[in-house]
C-alpha cells in the first residue's frame, strides 16, 4: 500500500512540475508587453488580444475535447499539447507580424484546452476516493507558479537577449515538458471499481442549468479578473515609474503568494465554514487593490494585498461545480462551463487592451478587472441564494 501511495504522489509531483509550462507560456508575452509594444509596434489592444487568443480555442474545443480519450490514450494527449504550446510559441518568436503571432497564440490555445482538461483528468483517476481535494488544490496551483516563474525570468532574460530569447525559453520549457511527461508518466495500477458505472445524460435540468450557469459565470468572472490583472499590472507599474525589474519581482511575488493564499482559502472555508465571508473579503480586497494599484501610491502595499488575499476565493468558487449538477450529468455540465469560462477569459483582455488604448491609462484597464471580481461575487451570492431557496 506504501508503494502506490509513494507512486501517486511521484506522479502528482510530476504533473505539477509539467504544468508549470503552461502559465509560463501563457505568461511570456505579458511578462515582455512592454517590448512588444515599443519595440515590435504592437498597440495595447492588440497585445491584450493576443494574450486573450490563447484561451479562444477552449469556446470550441473545451466540450469534444473530452471524446478524445476514447480513441487516445491521456499521456499522448497531453504531451501533444504541450507541443502544440511549443510550437505556437515558435511561431510567435517568428514574426514581427501580428497576424502571425496570433496564429501562433491559437496553436498554443489549443495545447493549452488539451492539458487543462486531461491533466485533470488523470489526477483524477490517481487520487479518486485518496486525497482527491488535497490533489486538486496542488495540481491547481500549478498554473499561478508558471506564471510566477515567467514574471521573474521572462523581463531579466529580455533585458539581455530581447523578447524572442524570452519566449523562446517558454517553448523549450513545453518541449522539455512533453518529453519527460511522455517517457515518466504512467496511468494508475490500482483504481477504485465503481460497483456500478455511472450512465451520463446529456441533459440538465432547469435547476441544473440556473446553478451551472451561475457557477460558470463566477468562475469565469474570476478568471477574467485575474488574466487582466496579469495582462496590465506589468504595465501600470511602469506607467506611474516603477522600474521593470522591480515591477516584475513585485508581481513574480505576488503570483507566489496566490499559489499560497488559494489553497490556504479552501482550508479554513472547510475546516470553519467560512465559505461566503472568505470570498467576500477575498472580493473586497481585490476590488480595492486593483482600483488603488495603478494609482501610484502604496502600489508596494496594493500588489501584496493582492496576492495575498485578493485571489483567497478562488477554490471555494470552483468548487460551485461540484454543487450545480448531479453526477450522471457532470461530464455535460462541465462542457457547458468551460465554454463560458473560456468565452469571458478569451474576450476579458481584449477588452481591456482597447480600454487602455481608448484612454491611454491603465487605470481603466486595471478598473475593468475589478468590475469582473465585482461580478464574480455577485453571481457567487446569487448561485449561494439559488441553492438555499
Amino acid at each position: 500500500m506504501s508503494e502506490v501511495l509513494n507512486k501517486r504522489w511521484s506522479m502528482l509531483v510530476l504533473l505539477f512540475l509539467t504544468r508549470l509550462s503552461m502559465g509560463f507560456q501563457f505568461q511570456s508575452l505579458g511578462s515582455v508587453g512592454h517590448d512588444l509594444v515599443s519595440g515590435v509596434g504592437l498597440s495595447n489592444f492588440q497585445l491584450g488580444s493576443l494574450i486573450g487568443l490563447f484561451m479562444l480555442p477552449g469556446l470550441f474545443l473545451a466540450f469534444p475535447g473530452g471524446y478524445l480519450g476514447s480513441y487516445f490514450r491521456d499521456k499522448s494527449i497531453i504531451s501533444f499539447g504541450l507541443m502544440c504550446l511549443c510550437g505556437g510559441g515558435l511561431i510567435v518568436v517568428a514574426s514581427n507580424n501580428f497576424s502571425i503571432m496570433a496564429l501562433g497564440r491559437i496553436v498554443c490555445g489549443v495545447g493549452f484546452v488539451l492539458t487543462t482538461m486531461y491533466f485533470s483528468k488523470v489526477t483524477i483517476d490517481w487520487f479518486e476516493g485518496r486525497e482527491l481535494a488535497t490533489a486538486m488544490g496542488i495540481l491547481i496551483i500549478s498554473w499561478p507558479g508558471g506564471i510566477a516563474l515567467s514574471q521573474a525570468i521572462h523581463p531579466l532574460v529580455s533585458l539581455e537577449v530581447g523578447w524572442r530569447g524570452a519566449v523562446s525559453t517558454a517553448s523549450i520549457f513545453c518541449l522539455g515538458s512533453a518529453v519527460i511527461f511522455y517517457a515518466l508518466y504512467k496511468p494508475p495500477e490500482l483504481i477504485q471499481p465503481h460497483s456500478k458505472p455511472i450512465k451520463q445524460e446529456s441533459k440538465l435540468s432547469k435547476e441544473e442549468w440556473r446553478k451551472t450557469i451561475l457557477a460558470a459565470l463566477s468562475w469565469a468572472f474570476y478568471n477574467a479578473g485575474y488574466l487582466v490583472f496579469l495582462s496590465f499590472a506589468f504595465l501600470a507599474l511602469i506607467e506611474i515609474g516603477v522600474s521593470t525589474l522591480t515591477a516584475a519581482a513585485a508581481l513574480s511575488f505576488c503570483s507566489f503568494l496566490i499559489m499560497l493564499s488559494i489553497p490556504l482559502g479552501g482550508f479554513l472555508a472547510d475546516k470553519f465554514s467560512l465559505h461566503e465571508v472568505i470570498v467576500f473579503v477575498s472580493s473586497f480586497i481585490g476590488i480595492v487593490s486593483l482600483l488603488l494599484l495603478p494609482l501610484g501610491s502604496f502600489w508596494l502595499t496594493f500588489s501584496f494585498l493582492f496576492g495575498a488575499f485578493g485571489m483567497s476565493g478562488g477554490g471555494i468558487i470552483i468548487a460551485l461545480a461540484g454543487q450545480a449538477m448531479s453526477a450522471n450529468r457532470r461530464a455535460f455540465g462541465m462542457g457547458i462551463l468551460q465554454t463560458i469560462y473560456f468565452f469571458f477569459a478569451a474576450v476579458s483582455p481584449i477588452i481591456a487592451g482597447w480600454l487602455y488604448d481608448y484612454v491611454g491609462t491603465s487605470k481603466f484597464a486595471l478598473a475593468f478587472a475589478a468590475s469582473l471580481f465585482f461580478f464574480a461575487l455577485l453571481t457567487y451570492y446569487f448561485f449561494m441564494k439559488t441553492c438555499k431557496n
